[in-house]
């Protein structure tokens, strides 16, 4: 079985809880104890690192969510759109899996 790096990256005062890489791409990964929680630091994330999806383990059933917000940033704003992938905790060993999946059918 292959070991996978996890990595708590930290920036303007905003964190993600870990980062991993899947295909080449850095994908950060929120984990929330319910189905709600501020995703403050995964946008500031998106907006500055322009990863193709963003991933938040929760309670909730899987859903692909299309976020569209205003982030702070040193100019203003930015507004950022972005895939965020919602999976429950028991898929945590999947994500790999999970991710490649949809990386590649964006390609399609």
């Amino acid at each position: 079985m292959q070991r996978r790096q996890l990595a708590l990256l930290k920036a303007a005062n905003a964190e993600v809880d870990f980062v991993v890489t899947i295909g080449g791409n850095i994908i950060p990964i929120e984990v929330k104890s319910g189905a709600t929680g501020s995703l403050k630091s995964l946008h500031q994330f998106m907006g500055n690192k322009k990863s193709p999806i963003a991933i938040r383990f929760d309670t909730q059933l899987p859903h692909l969510h299309q976020i569209d917000t205003l982030i702070k940033t040193k100019d203003g704003g930015q507004q950022i759109n972005y895939p965020l992938l919602s999976l429950p905790l028991n898929l945590v060993d999947r994500l790999e899996e999970i991710v490649r999946d949809l990386l590649e059918d964006k390609r399609r």
